[in-house]
C-alpha cells in the first residue's frame, strides 16, 4: 500500500507526525492528490471498510483542524472515506473522539484494510504510538471484520452511542 500526504504546513512542524513519517521514508509527499486514491476525508459520509482494499494508495491531507473543512471541500477525487470512530492517543488530542493525527489516521486505515504490520510500523515511530493501539485495538478489529458500511455504523453506535445515517 502506497501512503501519500498532501502537506499544507499550517501546524506546528515539531508536532507534525506526517513530517516524521516522510523523514523515515514511510510516507510520500505529493503536490497534487491523485484522482484514483482513497482520500481520508473526515467530512465524508462513507466510512473506510475492507471492501476498499483494492486501491493502491491512501492519501491524507496534513493540515490544521481549523482549516480542514475548507480544504476538503475543494479537493477532487473519486473516492473519499472517513475513518470509523476512534479515540486519539496523540499528546495534543488525547482521548478525543475522531481528532486523530496523521499517523493515527494512516495506521487505522492500514489496519482496517488488512495491513496490520504496516500499521504497527507507522506507530512505532512515536513514543505514544502503542497507546493508540491500546485505546482502539478492539474497535479496529471489529472495523476490520465488518462486512458492510451498515456493520460499521452499528459498531460505532454500540461503542459510542452515536446514531449514523447508515443504520438500518
Amino acid at each position: 500500500m502506497k501512503l501519500l500526504v498532501y502537506m499544507l504546513n499550517d501546524d506546528d512542524p515539531s508536532k507534525c507526525s506526517a513530517r516524521k513519517l516522510i523523514r523515515f521514508g514511510m510516507l510520500e509527499r505529493v503536490n497534487r492528490i491523485p484522482y484514483d486514491t482513497i482520500l481520508l476525508d473526515p467530512y465524508s459520509n462513507t466510512p473506510l471498510h475492507k471492501g476498499d482494499s483494492s486501491y493502491n494508495s491512501i492519501t491524507i491531507v496534513d493540515c490544521s483542524w481549523i482549516n480542514a473543512s475548507s480544504i476538503f471541500s475543494r479537493v477532487r477525487v473519486r473516492t473519499r472515506r472517513r475513518l470509523a470512530l476512534l479515540l486519539a492517543a496523540n499528546p495534543v488530542n488525547y482521548a478525543k473522539l475522531a481528532k486523530l493525527s496523521s499517523v493515527e489516521a494512516l495506521s487505522a486505515a492500514c489496519y482496517i484494510l488488512g495491513y496490520e504490520e504496516l500499521a504497527f510500523r507507522l506507530l512505532n515511530k512515536f513514543k505514544w504510538g502503542h497507546t493508540f493501539m491500546e485505546l482502539n485495538r478492539d474497535l479496529l478489529e471489529e472495523y476490520k471484520k465488518a462486512d458492510s458500511i451498515d456493520d460499521i455504523a452499528r459498531i460505532e453506535e454500540e461503542y459510542f452511542k452515536i446514531k449514523s445515517e447508515y443504520l438500518l
